[in-house]
């Protein structure tokens, strides 16, 4: 019997949850823990099907977070939200961090922070993701005009925001090299590096009937394992802040980690 799939409209989520599923399939407790878990996104789901899982989330947008703790009510998650990322005291069998390192002011910081939650053997999955960023403006579709420009903008002012203290809407680009240097002088190592979210097959994700989605993202998945194992090429030039050519067109990197 195959295993369920989460996270369906993201294949970048849905590859690092399927990973983690494939790696644990008994019955062993696991400790989870959710690096910018946002609103909880499909935990439910997951906890619920694997009930031996165990989710600790930190959100620093405390909305958010109550958000989380509200929709998570019913399976073992515990979120956590504020300054309180400095006294939590676990260790991670796994850490997921999906879309927020473009988000993070203090990238470093937030590295050391995982590198101490982490058990020796645990895994570590950065994800980020570079949609942002691409602010392509579609002359012939006005409803696309006002998103594109409100993206383009806070993109400008969140850098001068974040130096006089507001972070909530910080976002800059995260250059390959800078972010694999980072996690190399944070102490871990690098163990595969996985590009996804082919953005026509993104797109085209909101627009399949439920009663298929779960095919499509299995499909998907695959297409996309493909494209990692067979057609990935170092370009000459960076471009878009990545010297590989599968992130021309998938603008989600994510980075598997362990500890040096």
């Amino acid at each position: 019997m195959r295993r369920r799939l989460y996270w369906l409209g993201n294949i970048a989520k849905t590859r690092i949850i399927n990973d983690i599923l494939a790696t644990h399939q008994s019955s062993t407790p696991v400790v989870i823990f959710d690096y910018g878990c946002g609103d909880g996104g499909d935990w439910k789901r997951v906890l619920s099907d694997y009930p031996h899982f165990r989710l600790i989330g930190y959100e620093p947008n405390e909305s958010s977070a109550t958000h989380a703790r509200k929709r998570l009510q019913g399976v073992p998650a515990e979120i956590f939200t504020s300054d309180e990322i400095k006294q939590l005291d676990f260790l991670a069998d796994y850490i997921v961090s999906f879309s927020v390192f473009e988000h993070v002011v203090h990238r470093g910081q937030f590295l050391a922070h995982a590198k101490r939650l982490l058990a020796p053997a645990g895994v570590f999955y950065l994800n980020y993701d570079d949609g942002h960023f691409r602010n392509w403006l579609d002359l012939g579709q006005a409803d696309t005009w006002l998103p594109t420009l409100r993206t383009f903008v806070r993109t400008l002012v969140s850098r001068p925001a974040a130096a006089m203290g507001s972070y909530s809407k910080y976002q800059r680009r995260v250059d390959a090299s800078s972010a694999d240097r980072l996690v190399f002088e944070a102490g871990f190592r690098i163990v595969r590096t996985d590009y996804h979210n082919l953005l026509d097959l993104k797109d085209l994700a909101k627009t399949i009937p439920e009663n298929l989605r779960e095919e499509y993202a299995r499909w998907w998945l695959e297409a996309e394992e493909v494209l990692n194992t067979r057609f990935r090429v170092d370009l000459v030039r960076a471009r878009y802040g990545d010297v590989v050519n599968l992130w021309q067109q998938m603008a989600s990197r994510t980075l598997v980690l362990n500890h040096a």
